[in-house]
């Protein structure tokens, strides 16, 4: 599931400066149009209607954006007077009113009707010319314009609920409209228990964004204590629809098990991945990673008696997975013949949170006498590749061969319109992770018992049809943003020739 085309129109509509620099801004054009005498009165009317409208229409703008809409809306006063002049006309209120109509609707909960009357009420105030209501119809064309099904999804009503959600931190605009067309699933939750530490891996993927349905599953696992969250093959149609979906598979972790016993690891290779196993008598825990590029991993490679974790450890722009060379490399690691052996572990949990890493770097250490291993999971949405082998080599100096595996955390996703979301290793405070391992290093190795536990679980989840809305929806993005400059423009130039 793409969830580009979404955070490009909510960059694209609600970047905005720092306060200071739009206080600034937006005091020099008032002080301007006083100058001029460019109804500075009106702006000011229409300024305090605005903020009467806010509890009217339920507006989920901070003072930030309300200061940057009225600085943007002086400018444009500005402009439009200044060139209404030079031409001896008299502009209106038409550009004014086609921004208000839009802003307003996509930032207030209110339906449209409110909407539409309110920005003209608003409008008028400032532009007292009846071709102000040009400038809602226009309005109206951009919102009919999204008002689209595309597989039994409201385009409008979708970016409406996103916008509501990314402006306001409540996750509950957006769950709700997931939840109208969710999906039933029945999937599960397996842990396997090393000493102390829980291992949790479950069948539903840790998204779509920010802090919204299954996003804050990964936060919500690695919370718990000695607990870390392994990413399994899996992808954004089993993404659970809300928090209480969340709450449901939290629940329903269980960890104590039937006893296991530990067996020699082993690697395997194809073209393109590489398989790591760490077999026991009864289950076999096996890491995915990828040679040179590795994303979300199908669903399918998802077998009985193993857990199978996608790594997410080679980020690139573009992947598709080879599924048949997955399958045989999966079936060589359930086949590959071991030994009974004896493991020692040492575990540590950080709390790191960079741009990059959403919240926790979690080591785990086994020693089988022969070899020792260094599980490193990192919380974050996949990892640079040279970051990823930059890890492996600091790790084999000093005696330990490195799995590094990120969660696929999808928190970061959607929560600034400055990135959608950075790999590991694309923050310089990243590089923490090399201390944190020199720490764990020291740390002394403890015998243990090993457990695993599977558990059925059944959820909400967003579903394929929703995927499938969201790219195509991501298609549109470019068309809907020239078709809103477009307005604008037309907007601008019918505010002076009218």
């Amino acid at each position: 599931m793409n969830t580009e085309g979404f955070e490009k129109l909510h960059k694209l509509s609600f970047s905005t400066p720092s306060l200071f620099v739009t206080l600034a801004i937006l005091s020099f054009t008032v002080t301007l149009m006083h100058i001029l005498n460019l109804g500075v009165l009106n702006f000011l009317a229409f300024s305090i209607i605005l903020l009467l409208l806010k509890p009217v229409l339920r507006i989920k703008f901070n003072l930030n954006r309300y200061l940057f809409f009225l600085t943007f809306i002086s400018i444009s006063t500005l402009l439009t007077n200044a060139i209404s002049r030079y031409l001896n006309v008299n502009p209106s209120g038409i550009f004014v009113a086609f921004v208000t109509t839009t802003v307003l609707y996509y930032m207030a909960e209110a339906e449209i009707i409110e909407v539409l009357v309110a920005s003209f009420v608003a409008s008028f105030v400032f532009y007292p010319n009846p071709a102000t209501i040009v400038g809602v119809f226009f309005g109206i064309i951009f919102i009919n314009f999204m008002n689209k099904n595309i597989n039994g999804y409201n385009l409008r009503l979708c970016f409406k609920s996103f916008l509501l959600s990314w402006l306001t931190n409540d996750p509950s605009y957006f769950e709700s409209f997931l939840k109208r067309h969710a999906k039933s699933f029945k999937g599960w939750i397996k842990c396997l228990r090393i000493g102390n530490v829980k291992l949790v891996t479950t069948s539903f993927h840790p998204g779509p964004m920010r802090n919204i349905g299954g996003a804050r599953l990964v936060e919500r696992i690695n919370s718990l204590k000695d607990t870390v969250f392994l990413h399994s093959p899996t992808d954004h149609s089993l993404n659970p629809a809300s928090a209480e979906d969340v709450d449901k598979l939290i629940s329903s972790i269980v960890c104590d098990g039937i006893e296991i016993k530990p067996m020699k690891p082993f690697d395997l290779e194809s073209e393109n991945y590489v398989l790591t196993v760490f077999p026991f008598d009864k289950v076999r825990l096996m890491f995915v990673s990828g040679k040179n590029c590795l994303d979300d991993l199908p669903y399918e490679l998802n077998v009985d008696r193993a857990i199978v974790v996608d790594a997410h450890n080679a980020y690139c722009t573009s992947f598709k997975p080879n599924v048949e060379e997955l399958k045989e490399l999966v079936k060589k690691g359930m086949e590959f013949k071991s030994e009974f052996c004896n493991v020692k572990y040492a575990f540590k949990k950080f709390r790191v949170e960079t741009r990059s890493i959403c919240g926790s770097v979690a080591v785990l250490l086994l020693d089988y006498g022969f070899e020792r291993y260094a599980i490193v999971v990192i919380d974050g949405n996949n990892v640079k590749l040279e970051f990823r082998r930059e890890v492996e080599e600091f790790c084999a100096k000093r005696g330990f061969k490195a799995i590094v595996a990120s969660t696929d955390n999808h928190s970061k996703t959607g929560i600034s319109t400055k990135f959608t979301y950075l790999p590991v290793g694309s923050d310089e405070r990243d590089r923490v992770i090399f201390d944190i391992l020199e720490k764990c290093f020291k740390l002394n190795f403890e015998d243990c018992n090993v457990s695993f536990s599977k558990r059925d679980v059944v959820i909400d989840v967003v579903g394929e049809d929703f995927c499938k809305f969201i790219n195509e929806a991501e298609k549109m993005s470019v068309s809907i943003a020239k078709l809103y400059f477009a307005l604008l423009a037309t907007s601008f130039a019918l505010s002076i020739i009218l």
